[in-house]
């Protein structure tokens, strides 16, 4: 458990793990039972161990499979000529007197960036596996990789840019992708070592709020996508006319999260941190979310021929004032919800499913806003 957000929001590690899931593009390369299984929940309280679990059989198959072939560089003296001569480099090592020259050849290896990345992912995954069995598999497909000649060194980032993939190697950017997963979910303890902190956890505030955002995109993509809806960030230009060099200064509209199909259209923006707020003694949302909420619904409605509704769906943060509302602005329905990510992954999957839910029940059957109601919006702030 830490703290992020503002101070304020306590998150548990499992629900990490949960974000990180579905802010990943693992899930979108995944098919089969393994990936039912993570949809439907049924792995949320060992996810690092499903992972892990994954990752290692995907991997074995890939090594019986047998590994793809790159090249590297080697420049070294030999007694016979292979590539090409550096006959600057072997006259002034003096190697004809000792009947060698300096050659420059690449040879064929698997040492690739990628498979040095997975197999240092494994072993970082072992020690902190709960199941003797997948510790067991990871620590067995490590050894399979460095047998077929892979060594044991993190490559940097700028190694793993360079990596091509052709069409017999696809699988090898789904282990890649899932590799990446399974780093950031191996948090390392509180001891000395030299292993980096994730970005994730080192950097709590920015980097969680962007992970919030697009884990809730994630989530909503794999289960409404099926049903004949379409999840993605949407960004408009403001309805405005007048001189084009004047138009310029004006910022877009970038929704969070836009869902549409069946002739709706929902509008999510999410807020990593409180969503309500303190104003004489009465609670609120905060003035700056309902404006941009409505901004936002608006200009979008004006494009769309079906109905609209926009949800303001934010982080739970300990002794919140606020709770669920469902209200009608403009003729727009909007609801505000919160979730609570120092819950289980389970509550959080269900959590995520009744926001939905409530607000796609609460279209037809909304009240009107009561401006006398202290737990909505206070007029004078909008």
């Amino acid at each position: 458990m830490f703290v992020a957000g503002e101070g304020s929001t306590r998150i548990d590690v499992r629900s990490v793990w949960f974000l990180l899931l579905y802010a990943s593009e693992f899930l979108e390369r995944l098919t089969g039972e393994d990936r039912e299984r993570l949809l439907r929940g049924e792995r949320d309280n060992d996810l690092l161990d499903a992972l892990a679990d994954v990752l290692a059989a995907r991997v074995e198959r890939r090594v019986r499979t047998m590994l793809a072939l790159g090249y590297r560089r080697r420049i070294e003296p030999l007694t016979r000529v292979r590539g090409r001569i550096d006959h600057l480099g072997t006259a002034r090592g003096q190697l004809m007197q000792s009947g060698r020259v300096l050659c420059r050849y690449d040879e064929q290896t698997v040492d690739l960036p990628r498979y040095r990345s997975m197999l240092v992912t494994l072993r970082r995954a072992a020690p902190r596996a709960i199941s003797d069995d997948v510790r067991r598999r990871c620590l067995t497909t490590a050894q399979m990789l460095e047998r077929c000649g892979v060594s044991p060194v993190d490559p940097t980032p700028a190694q793993l840019s360079t990596e091509q993939f052709g069409h017999f190697d696809g699988e090898d950017r789904t282990l890649l992708a899932l590799s990446s997963l399974v780093r950031d979910m191996c948090a390392p303890e509180h001891a000395p070592g030299t292993n980096e902190l994730p970005e994730i956890l080192r950097q709590k505030e920015g980097a969680m709020r962007a992970l919030f955002e697009k884990a809730v995109r994630g989530f909503y993509r794999h289960h409404l996508v099926s049903q004949g809806y379409a999840v993605k960030s949407a960004s408009q230009p403001w309805p405005a006319t007048g001189d084009p060099a004047d138009l310029a200064f004006l910022p877009n509209l970038n929704a969070d999260v836009v869902i549409s199909g069946h002739g709706e259209q929902v509008i999510i923006e999410c807020k990593f941190a409180p969503i309500f707020t303190h104003h004489r003694d009465k609670a609120m949302i905060k003035p700056d979310h309902v404006r941009q909420l409505v901004s936002y619904a608006s200009v979008f409605r004006a494009t769309f021929a079906g109905k609209t509704r926009a949800v303001l769906l934010g982080a739970l943060v300990g002794g919140s004032p606020g709770r669920d509302l469902d209200v009608t602005i403009d003729g727009i329905p909007f609801a505000v919800r919160q979730v609570d990510l120092a819950a289980r992954p389970a509550e959080i999957r269900s959590a995520l499913s009744r926001a939905w839910d409530r607000a796609n029940r609460a279209v037809n059957n909304v009240r009107p806003l009561d401006r006398t109601d202290p737990a909505l919006i206070e007029p004078v702030e909008l």
